[in-house]
């Protein structure tokens, strides 16, 4: 049982950028174009997830 939830681990699926945004189109939700830019930036300057989620959570977190 232990080596059948190994192997379910193992099968993982990363989507990228185009193929989430595929699946939000379904939804009705789209990026804006100023948000494609931002993200473009990310990927130009190699910015890691948490740089990513730090630049989204300082430009959208409510401030008080």
């Amino acid at each position: 049982m232990a080596k059948k939830q190994a192997v379910q681990r193992e099968r993982t699926l990363t989507l990228g950028l185009v193929q989430f945004a595929a699946i939000s189109a379904v939804e009705g939700i789209r990026l804006t174009d100023s948000a494609k830019r931002e993200f473009r930036a990310d990927d130009h300057r190699r910015a890691t997830s948490a740089e990513r989620r730090q630049r989204i959570i300082e430009k959208y977190a409510a401030k008080a």
